[in-house]
């Protein structure tokens, strides 16, 4: 891991004295200004070095919302450092924090880093969604929603506890009627499909038109009118008119559940005719979808709830219903992060694999540690229950005695196919939570969550991570401050708001002062990654989602800069690991991707016609130059004026603008390669300089 001496020698490499003209337009390039010694082998942890208010209110203020400094803040800070906690308090209050903090549970919770091709075995042998339109929107409901769940519980007061056992998800109409689909769409071990709504209604037609013209969905939803379960859909009429007969209008389908859910989210199955032939699936158009855009940003908390007897189960079809309900009825357990579609997506299982995977990764997000081998806990039994003879002779016991013990745990609820347990080979043996010294019988999923709840490694594992977002690299477990924020986190009954307010304004992230982590790893500064440097631009310069990450808020305003962020180092986690995958030094691939992005941020800032304007956005002109480059300075290199890099800056940029109109380039270009030119700066770019 670099230090931070380390890193600011890479920086001026790669950053230093080559910002001018870097928008591509004429201009000059400024002297370099000498460099500390490159060759220097780095020998390890220098001496420690406090870093003033300057550098730790900046660094603390951008990963919390993304936001510069103000220079009262560092001047309140510097006149009392205890004041620290007081503006984290005060800046988890902003909406940029619940933005910030939502994408830290998107990853913490292991929800992301999945595709729709990746909920195909919740679907099986079909795709969860094929229309161009609403799938991406799906996918991101379905990557946020146990965040927003948790930071919803949490302004509720709940501890943080709460995520190993709520059976409250915060939901959109489109994911109610996903979890209420999936409810119905049975698939066993085997890949057996069991379509419980088929079974239900065996003799109904799904009738989808279009010549009709639009019909009131109380008609389609009412079994007494005339025009129960037919469905207008503006494709229908053109759908498949390239093969011959298969252009029909209306078209007329037998019950299938899976027929119904795509039809909601705009998409036509695939029908064979009456004389052999084959008319393909269609994805649908915009207009196709009987889900509106409402339906997949309308979020409430959901009470997901298993049915009484008797009781059915919430139909997946009813959208009315489902729009204003607060409750489904669910047979499937939906019981913590573990047990959302997300988590399952990230971590399929197979008829080889049986939930060992699954299990793994349960823990290493709930308590941050894996079976591995070096677990002393033996699990009672002779042999263990659940214990995989196959899999676990010689050297493969001892994780095995540990593993298929708990992965049954998993196996007894759910399918391969993370649907309901039918086998009673598998249901009938629950497993037992034998980890890390905890050993107790567990009958159920909520058994589990309660478990996993009450191990005595689940503060120092959640300490841990935040420690990671901060600092790009991990705590010293044993570091006495990093126990001491550990018993606070405990003693606050496992209060987030508490951690976060106690950790940021903690030495372990703002290196005011030394602790044995800093003695052990020097202190890291890390590249600004995707999501931190995103947020940043956003936030600093007022742009809704500028980087194009978000399916329901994307917009065409630089096409460019989506496919540059793609590339960019992001945060993320990988199979086995107990700690995410942080990429922190600086590349020239990185210096290059940065700088095409602010130079296109450079173009939709300087200068811009008033009637292209968007409220709230910062824009400059070039014909005060100077104003400019003093929210340059503020904004996107985040320095105070109290600050003594500012002045520095300041007349940096100031030349720079004045050599490359010297150059013959005109004020609005030279104005924005001044921009490109703080833009790139490592205060702007990186993490804790």
């Amino acid at each position: 891991m670099p230090t931070k001496q380390a890193v600011v020698r890479i920086f001026l490499v790669l950053f230093a004295g080559q910002e001018a003209c870097s928008s591509g337009k004429s201009g000059s390039a400024t002297t370099q200004p000498p460099l500390p010694d490159a060759g220097t082998p780095d020998t390890g942890v220098l001496a420690f070095q406090a870093d003033p208010p300057t550098i730790y209110v900046a660094k603390i203020k951008n990963l919390l919302v993304g936001l510069p400094p103000t220079d009262a803040e560092v001047t309140t800070v510097t006149a009392d450092p205890t004041q620290m906690k007081t503006l984290v308090q005060g800046w988890m209050q902003l909406p940029q924090y619940t933005q910030k903090m939502q994408r830290f549970f998107e990853l913490a919770f292991q929800q992301t880093q999945v595709t729709a091709t990746d909920f195909a075995d919740q679907a099986y042998p079909r795709q969860i969604a094929v229309n161009a339109t609403t799938t991406p929107l799906l996918v991101q409901n379905l990557q946020e929603s146990f965040a927003r769940t948790m930071l919803e519980l949490i302004a509720e007061g709940q501890p943080l506890t709460v995520a190993m056992t709520t059976q409250k998800l915060m939901m959109t109409t489109a994911l109610k009627e996903l979890y209420a689909f999936l409810d119905v769409w049975e698939v066993d071990d085997s890949g057996t499909v069991t379509d419980r709504f088929k079974k239900t209604n065996p003799g109904l037609q799904i009738t989808v038109e279009t010549a009709q013209g639009p019909i009131p969905i109380a008609d389609t939803l009412d079994s007494t009118n005339a025009n129960y379960m037919h469905w207008y859909d503006p494709d229908a009429a053109t759908e498949d008119s390239s093969i011959a007969g298969c252009a029909m209008d209306p078209i007329v389908y037998p019950p299938s559940a899976l027929t119904l859910h795509w039809l909601l989210y705009g998409s036509l199955d695939g029908r064979k005719l009456s004389d052999g032939t084959s008319c393909t699936q269609f994805g649908g158009t915009a207009t196709a979808a009987q889900l509106a855009a409402a339906d997949f940003s309308d979020w409430t908390m959901v009470n997901i709830r298993p049915p009484a007897s008797g009781e059915r189960t919430t139909l997946f079809y009813d959208l009315p219903t489902l729009r204003a309900a607060t409750e489904i009825v669910l047979s499937i357990p939906r019981i913590g992060f573990f047990s959302t579609p997300a988590f399952f997506a990230n971590w399929q299982t197979n008829i080889s694999n049986q939930m060992r995977v699954t299990l793994n990764q349960a823990l290493i997000v709930a308590l941050g540690s894996s079976v591995d081998g070096t677990d002393p806990t033996v699990t009672p039994g002779n042999p263990p229950p659940g214990l995989d003879a196959a899999h676990a002779g010689g050297a493969c016991y001892s994780c095995h005695q540990t593993l298929d013990p708990l992965r049954s745990i998993f196996s007894a609820t759910y399918s391969w196919n993370y649907h309901s347990q039918l086998d009673t080979t598998w249901s009938a043996q629950p497993g037992i939570f034998s980890f890390r010294g905890i050993i107790q019988p567990v009958a159920s999923m909520t058994d589990f969550g309660n478990v996993l709840a009450a191990h005595p490694l689940f503060p120092t594992a959640w300490v841990g991570k935040l420690c990671m977002y901060a600092n790009s690299s991990p705590c010293l477990a044993d570091d006495p401050e990093f126990q001491r924020i550990v018993g606070v986190f405990q003693s606050s009954t496992f209060s987030w708001n508490a951690l976060v307010a106690e950790l940021f304004s903690s030495p372990l992230t703002t290196n005011a002062s030394a602790t044995e982590t800093t003695a052990v790893n020097g202190e890291v500064v890390a590249v600004s990654r995707r999501d931190h440097l995103c947020a940043a631009l956003d936030n600093r310069l007022g742009f809704a989602d500028l980087c194009g990450l978000q399916a329901t808020t994307k917009k065409a305003l630089m096409a460019a800069v989506p496919e540059i962020v793609s590339g960019l180092p992001s945060d993320g986690y990988g199979r086995g690991s107990t700690i995410p995958v942080l990429p922190n030094q600086p590349t020239l691939f990185y210096r290059a991707a940065t700088e095409n992005i602010c130079a296109a941020v450079a173009a939709q800032v300087i200068d811009v016609a008033t009637t292209k304007q968007t409220a709230g956005v910062a824009y400059w002109s070039s014909s005060d130059p100077n104003s400019a480059i003093a929210g340059f300075v503020s904004t996107i290199m985040g320095l105070v004026p109290s600050d003594p890099r500012a002045s520095q800056a300041t007349g940096l940029l100031q030349a720079h603008f004045s050599a490359a109109m010297q150059q013959g380039s005109s004020a609005s270009d030279a104005l924005q390669s001044t921009f490109v030119a703080a833009c790139l700066a490592p205060s702007a770019v990186s993490i804790g300089m």
